[in-house]
């Protein structure tokens, strides 16, 4: 990856900006070329098999693509990662990345409180596997240590986490982890890699739902998962066969929104914290969780790990279900 370590010393929005096209910097266009097609002309069988021993991404596109190429090395820049892969969709991020790793008898520790199909997946499908999972708060280290069993091999978690803002610490789990050699993967979509990066903090992987504000237009789905290039070689076998690729168009897609990924997430953290400081003055609301709030009981942690409190908020009102429907 030597374009980021070219880059590294540059700002999120230059990064972010950045245009990556076979490292040249004369001849190309500015923005990314869409490769659509699916197969790529060979001069020999001899250039055929050596493009697959290389892994390279000019042979079928459910192996590789320029276009996703692209975007995977974006994501990779961002969080600090030495490879990364863009997925058909969130989920097939997740999904993909814990199949690729966990087989029949292992034993998983997961946060309670992620994504509902997160957790579907890891309750009932992963089940079915033969793969157990215990459920606890992440928020409390000592719960989380004693469910460690000597079958455990990987730790999940959601920081922040959807829909109750939950912060977790990223690097005293790190710390665990490493030292019980468990692998810890962690859920950043709520903060992207402009408010946190969890690789720095000390996780294997960091995974996202690229159609929420990396994408930002509400017009793409898409997953990333970003790790080291031994594990994400891993999780690329998994996904080559499982055929959880995602559209050249799509990453396209996905890299026009990163350019403005920054400026964006900024303005929503500003208004993010100014409606929930309002909420918070309303007396028909009990609770608000947002991680920047002076009042929320993560602030001194979030602030130490995150830039900023992110897009999303929730909050309780009094009178229960029909007070809130209404």
């Amino acid at each position: 990856m030597s374009e980021n370590k070219e880059t590294h010393s540059l700002g999120f929005h230059t990064r972010a900006a950045k245009n990556y096209v076979d490292g040249k910097k004369a001849h190309r266009p500015l923005s990314t070329p869409i490769m659509q097609g699916t197969i790529f002309q060979m001069e020999s069988s001899e250039s055929l098999g050596e493009l697959f021993r290389t892994k390279a991404d000019t042979v079928y596109t459910r192996f590789g693509n320029p276009t996703l190429s692209a975007a995977a090395e974006k994501m990779a820049t961002l969080e600090g990662a030495e490879a990364a892969l863009v997925f058909s969709s969130g989920m097939g991020a997740i999904t993909t990345s814990l199949l690729a790793v966990l087989r029949s008898g292992d034993h998983v520790v997961a946060q309670r409180n992620i994504f509902a199909q997160t957790f579907t997946f890891l309750n009932i499908f992963a089940r079915s596997l033969g793969i157990e999972t215990d459920f606890v708060d992440a928020t409390n280290m000592e719960e989380l240590e004693q469910a460690v069993r000597p079958t455990t091999v990987l730790l999940y978690i959601e920081t922040p986490s959807n829909p109750l803002l939950e912060i977790v610490d990223i690097h005293a789990i790190a710390r665990m982890t490493q030292a019980k050699g468990i692998l810890l993967f962690v859920d950043s979509t709520f903060a992207t890699p402009f408010l946190q990066n969890p690789l720095v903090l000390g996780a294997n992987l960091v995974l996202h739902s690229g159609s929420k504000y990396i994408g930002g237009h509400a017009d793409l789905l898409c997953g990333v998962a970003a790790g080291n290039s031994s594990l994400i070689q891993t999780i690329r076998n998994a996904q080559t066969l499982l055929g959880n690729i995602l559209d050249p168009h799509a990453a396209w897609v996905l890299l026009r929104g990163i350019k403005t990924l920054g400026v964006r997430i900024e303005r929503q953290c500003e208004n993010a914290l100014e409606l929930a400081r309002f909420l918070g003055s309303q007396e028909n609301v009990i609770q608000v969780n947002y991680p920047w709030l002076e009042s929320s009981p993560f602030c001194q942690l979030a602030r130490r790990q995150m830039t900023g409190g992110g897009g999303m908020l929730s909050f309780m009102v009094s009178g229960g279900l029909a007070s809130a429907r209404a």
